[in-house]
């Protein structure tokens, strides 16, 4: 597994700058964490850490990941997830990505820079009548990782 569980009182936080990414745990305390994208482990709360242990214990995820370590996307709580409903109920979705060690420029050479994903896990958990996540009812579906990102352009008159 791939986590750390954090205290719940601790801030979480991307970061991005031009020669790193990664997250931040600032504790109680002061101190802060840093926690490189793409390597282990990822930080999570306390809630997020019993969801996403579950999920990295099923057989089926450990199959999905064939051997490589995919991370949480939830780790800062930036990413949770996304809900999406249906006639037949509500699910809610998690990604758990593996990234590479190359740099992609989505945007061209002087924009930002991202870590190249090589695989990417859908995790699909049903909600519940009372609004919990049906863990034992979760759908997990491997693919390639997504390396589609939306630039935006301006035009001078």
């Amino acid at each position: 597994m791939c986590l750390k569980e954090v205290p719940q009182n601790a801030v979480l936080g991307q970061n991005d700058n031009s020669t790193s990414q990664g997250f931040t745990a600032t504790y109680a305390n002061g101190t802060e964490a840093y926690f490189p994208l793409g390597t282990c482990p990822v930080p999570v709360t306390p809630d997020n850490y019993l969801i996403d242990s579950t999920i990295e214990a099923n057989p089926a995820f450990v199959s999905a990941e064939n051997g490589s370590t995919y991370e949480a996307t939830n780790a800062c709580n930036c990413h949770w997830s996304v809900n999406i409903s249906g006639p037949t109920g509500e699910w809610s979705v998690l990604n758990f990505v593996l990234y590479s060690n190359q740099r992609i420029y989505p945007c061209g050479l002087g924009s930002y820079w991202v870590y190249k994903q090589l695989g990417l896990i859908l995790v699909t958990i049903p909600i519940n009548s009372t609004g919990g996540l049906a863990l034992s009812n979760a759908s997990i579906e491997a693919g390639p990782g997504n390396n589609s990102y939306s630039c935006t352009t301006s035009t001078s008159t």
